[in-house]
């Protein structure tokens, strides 16, 4: 059996369809995980949308690439918290996706390091993360490399009338 190699790079407009995909896999997951807001329809283009005009300055995406597949992906924003939250810019890795062929391959850890690496550069002072309450799995990961539990988050889903 051939091993293919895996790499590293920033995320390219020719791969947003294929990236497209992969977080309509990632998006249908979180709901399987407790996720409990509205899904919108083309899911997967409405996310490329959210930071296709940032990407580079305030957005920036990793992919690993397997051959000619795209094994996985991160997203990575900087933010600057409200001045009563000390007015500093913060990072996010908001989305992370590693396709079932390639886990346990540690292509999740490499790709954190590559979004931390970038927003170290961005001067950040910190990095946020938001992990599903039913996905265990995630918090351990993101645990093992460092993250600590700072504050919890809930949604009251109002039944309209």
């Amino acid at each position: 059996m051939t091993e293919i190699t895996i790499s590293f790079r920033p995320a390219e407009a020719a791969d947003f369809p294929r990236l497209a995909e992969m977080f309509e896999r990632l998006n249908a997951y979180y709901y399987q995980v407790g996720y409990r807001l509205p899904q919108p329809e083309d899911v997967g283009q409405a996310w490329v949308e959210s930071f296709q005009r940032t990407l580079g300055r305030f957005s920036n995406v990793f992919v690993a690439v397997a051959g000619e597949s795209l094994a996985g992906m991160i997203l990575c924003r900087v933010k600057r918290l409200p001045q009563h939250m000390g007015g500093v810019m913060v990072g996010e890795i908001s989305d992370i996706w590693v396709e079932p062929a390639y886990r346990r391959e540690r292509l999740g850890e490499q790709l954190v390091q590559l979004g931390l690496d970038w927003l170290r550069q961005q001067a950040v002072h910190s990095v946020e993360i938001q992990v599903l309450s039913g996905n265990e799995s995630a918090w351990r990961f993101f645990e093992e490399l460092g993250f600590q539990l700072e504050y919890r988050a809930a949604r009251l889903i109002l039944e309209s009338k």
